[in-house]
């Protein structure tokens, strides 16, 4: 095995610092969006809230459409990581639904702006911003299997999904999460909160899917 060398330790300072500098520009991007609304999301506003030139903000993002997709990928890619992980701790189909409806609601309860900006803002907005490019979508299809992979397989193992195929329950729970946060984001965003706890609901729809599959 090769040591490192004193080039290496440089290229590996230089690309932490890429790095934080594209973090930084992420982090600038999601503040003028939340802040300004997706119209004053320009290179120009995010390379002065990022406290950088446009050209240096070039270097990281050739275009606003390819920053914006950057936050929604990060969100995604978040939640699929949060999930997977979950579902891999559980042994049983049963556990693994209840896993996937606890882990999404549980990453976003407290982090609603995400929430919106990763399953919302172009449904809201029917920005030109959000349509997604052929290289962009074989991206996110990964992120699909780490959403799904592990529940279905363990729905299959057990052979008791009854009518429904084990990936489409899979993904049915997942759909139930988002829908309760829809809900949650709509209601709590005109100071009128939902009558039961995330811990209830999420607790309900766990068990209702825990139903489906005795």
């Amino acid at each position: 095995m090769r040591k490192p060398t004193t080039d290496d330790a440089r290229k590996a300072r230089q690309q932490r610092k890429r790095d934080r500098s594209r973090d930084d520009i992420l982090a600038a991007a999601r503040a003028v969006l939340l802040r300004d609304g997706i119209a004053a999301v320009t290179l120009e506003a995010v390379a002065r809230e990022a406290g950088m030139s446009k050209t240096g903000l070039y270097y990281y993002f050739s275009s606003k459409e390819a920053l914006v997709f950057e936050l929604i990928f990060a969100a995604y890619e978040n939640h699929a990581q949060r999930v997977q992980e979950a579902v891999a701790a559980t042994e049983t189909g049963a556990e693994a639904l209840g896993a996937v409806i606890r882990n999404t609601v549980e990453v976003y309860s407290g982090q609603m702006d995400d929430f919106r900006l990763a399953f919302l803002l172009g449904q809201v907005t029917g920005s030109a911003d959000m349509r997604v490019s052929a290289e962009q979508l074989q991206r996110i299809r990964p992120l699909n299997d780490m959403f799904l992979a592990g529940t279905t397989r363990l729905l299959a193992d057990g052979n008791s999904t009854g009518p429904v195929e084990p990936r489409l329950l899979a993904f049915l729970a997942l759909l139930s999460a988002i829908g309760l946060l829809t809900m949650k984001g709509l209601v709590e965003s005109q100071g009128d909160p939902l009558l039961y706890s995330d811990d209830q609901m999420i607790d309900a729809l766990s068990s209702i899917f825990a139903r489906a599959v005795e």
